[in-house]
C-alpha cells in the first residue's frame, strides 16, 4: 500500500508541539508494518539550520497561483514588489531525504517558508498563513501527480493540510482516499472570506456544506466535510468533540459525520522514553529496580532545580513533576489558584515550560514566593523533560481538554504516578485509585475542571506517599508495567485505510 503523509511539522526536522513526534511515530511504524510511506513537509528554516545531509534538490518547479493572491496582504509594499513576489509563489523546489525508511519530500518556497516561526512570529500567526499552507498542499500534489506517484491513501493532519480532501476530489480528481487526523480542534485554520481565492480551488465549495463558517473560511471544517475518513487521537476526544463543551464550534458537523469519525490513540515511542535505557538521566532502572534507580534520579533532578544545600531537606518529600505548554487548556488557571494549598502538605513542584507570559508571570510570583518548595524554569529542555518524568513522585496534567496527552503515559513506564483530569486520552489511559482497585489502577483521576477537587485529588495522593508506602509501590509497579506502544494503534490505522480503498 503507498500512503503520502501531509503533515506541517515533522520530528527532528521541524516541530513546534506534539504532532511532530506524532507523524513521526506513525510513519516509522507503518514503514515498519510494509506500507510504503512518502511524507510532505514544508522547508523551513527550522529545517536548514539542522545538520542534516539534504543534498539532492529538484528545482524550479512551476505552478499557477491564483490572481491576485497576494491581494489581502502586505499593503505596506510597493506594486513592484507585490509582483515580483507573484512571480516567486509560481515556482518550489522539492528536496527528497530518506529517513528511516520514510520517504521525504520537502517543499521549499523560501518566500513563504524561510521564517524564524513555523507559524508566528512569536507572538501573532502570520498573516499569510492560508497562502502558505494552500501553497505547500497545492504544490505537494502538483509534484506527486507529474511524476506519477500514485497513493492509495493520503493521511492529512489538522488544518494546514485540510484542503487536500477537496484538492483531490475537485481539483485534481484523484482516485486517492483521504484520512484526516484532527490532533487538536482548538486550532481550525480560521480565515477572512476574501482570501479564499489563495486555496486553489472554486468558490463554489465556500459554502455551509463546505469551508463557510460563520462568514469565515474554516480549514478544518472543510477537511472533515470532504475526507473520507476523520480521526483523532483518543477515543474519548473523538465522542467529547460531538459536544457543545469540547466541539468548538464544530460538534454539529462531526455529530453529522459520526460514522466516518474514529478514535485511535496515540502510542509512545519506547525507543525515546525508557528508563532502561534513557541517555539522559542520572540512572537507568527498570520496575524491578526502581526503587534505587529513581532516588538517584530525584536527587539530580532536586540538584538541578533548587541546588545541592536543599537536597536534604528535598528528598523525602513528593516532587510533583509539570511539563507543558503554559497555556489554560493545560489547567494552569486552576493549577495557579492549587499550588499554595498543595505545598501546604510538604510537597515539591517543579514546573517546565513556555507560554502563556500572563501564566509565566504568575507561575514566577509564585516560585519567588515559596522557593524552598515551587521551582520553575520557562523553556524548551529535552534533556530536563526526561530527568523530571525520571525523577518526580506524580506528574500533574489538569487539563480543560487533553485530545491524548503523551506525558502521562511517559510516567507511567517512569515509576511516576499521573495525577489528572478525565478528558479525552488523560480518561482513556489513567485508571483511578479508588481506594480498593489496587490491582488494576495506576494513578488518580478527578473531573470537574475547578481547583478545589484538583487540591482534593493531589492532597490525597500527598497523604498515600506519606502513610501508605505499599499501596503507592503497587501504583507504581501497575503503572510500569503498561504498554502503550505504537502497534495497536498502527494496525488501527491500516484498518482504516484497507477500509477506504
Amino acid at each position: 500500500m503507498n500512503v503520502l503523509f501531509m503533515t506541517p511539522e515533522y520530528y527532528p526536522f521541524a516541530k513546534s508541539g506534539g504532532l511532530a513526534e506524532v507523524a513521526e511515530a506513525i510513519t516509522v511504524n507503518l514503514v515498519q508494518k510494509g506500507l510504503n510511506v512518502t511524507v510532505c513537509v514544508p522547508y523551513y528554516k527550522q529545517v536548514s539550520q539542522q545538520k542534516f545531509r539534504i543534498s539532492g534538490k529538484i528545482s524550479k518547479i512551476e505552478i499557477d497561483p491564483p490572481e491576485d493572491c497576494l491581494k489581502f496582504f502586505h499593503n505596506n509594499i510597493d506594486n513592484l514588489s507585490k509582483k515580483k513576489i507573484a512571480n516567486e509563489l509560481r515556482f518550489f523546489d522539492i528536496l527528497p531525504y530518506k529517513y528511516k525508511g520514510v520517504n521525504i519530500l520537502f517543499i521549499k518556497n523560501d518566500y513563504l517558508f524561510n521564517r524564524d516561526f513555523l507559524y508566528s512570529n512569536g507572538n501573532i500567526d502570520y498573516e499569510d498563513n492560508l497562502l502558505r499552507f494552500a501553497f505547500f498542499n497545492y504544490a505537494s500534489l502538483v509534484y506527486a501527480s507529474d511524476n506519477m506517484m500514485k497513493f492509495d491513501v493520503i493521511h492529512c493532519n489538522d488544518w494546514q493540510t485540510s484542503l487536500i480532501p477537496a484538492l483531490v476530489k475537485f481539483k485534481f480528481k484523484l482516485p486517492s482516499k483521504t484520512l484526516l487526523t484532527i490532533h487538536n480542534l482548538g486550532y481550525q485554520g480560521l480565515f477572512p472570506v476574501e482570501q479564499f481565492q489563495c486555496t486553489f480551488l472554486s468558490k463554489y465549495l465556500l459554502n455551509i456544506e463546505g469551508f463557510e463558517y460563520f462568514g469565515k473560511i474554516n480549514l478544518l471544517k472543510g477537511g472533515i466535510e470532504f475526507a473520507d475518513i476523520v480521526t483523532t487521537v483518543s477515543k474519548k476526544y473523538a465522542l467529547e468533540i460531538q459536544t457543545k463543551e469540547y466541539g468548538f464550534g464544530l460538534e454539529g458537523v462531526l455529530e453529522t459525520c459520526n460514522k466516518k469519525l474514529h478514535g485511535i490513540l496515540n502510542g509512545v515511542d519506547y525507543d525515546e522514553w525508557n528508563p532502561e535505557t534513557d541517555k539522559y538521566i542520572a540512572k537507568n532502572f527498570a520496575y524491578k529496580n526502581y526503587k534505587t534507580g529513581k532516588k538517584s534520579c530525584k536527587k539530580d533532578l532536586l540538584n538541578i532545580f533548587f541546588g545541592k544545600d536543599l537536597i536534604p531537606d528535598l528528598m523525602d518529600k513528593p516532587v510533583i513533576g509539570i511539563i507543558a505548554r503554559l497555556d489554560e487548556q493545560k489547567g494552569f488557571n486552576i493549577l495557579i489558584e492549587a499550588i499554595p494549598e498543595i505545598i501546604k502538605n510538604n510537597a515539591v513542584i517543579i514546573i517546565l515550560g513556555t507560554g502563556n507570559s500572563k501564566i509565566e508571570k504568575e507561575l514566577k510570583k509564585i516560585a519567588e514566593a515559596y522557593p524552598q518548595n515551587v521551582c520553575l524554569k520557562i523553556e524548551y529542555n529535552n534533556q530536563l523533560a526526561h530527568k523530571i518524568e525520571a525523577g518526580s513522585d506524580f506528574y500533574v496534567m489538569p487539563s480543560k481538554y487533553e485530545p491524548c496527552g503523551l506525558n502521562q503515559m511517559y510516567s507511567l513506564i517512569y515509576g511516576t504516578v499521573p495525577i489528572v483530569r478525565g478528558t479525552g486520552g488523560l480518561d482513556d489511559t489513567i485508571i483511578n485509585f479508588d481506594g480498593i482497585n489496587i490491582g488494576e489502577s495506576n494513578g488518580f483521576k478527578f473531573y470537574n475542571f475547578n481547583g478545589e477537587d484538583l487540591i482534593k485529588t493531589v492532597n490525597y495522593a500527598i497523604s498515600l506517599y506519606y502513610n501508605d508506602k505499599n499501596t503507592m509501590a503497587k501504583l507504581i509497579l501497575n503503572g510500569m508495567k503498561s504498554n502503550f506502544s505504537w502497534e495497536k494503534s498502527i494496525n488501527e490505522y491500516i484498518d482504516l485505510y484497507n477500509k477506504i480503498i
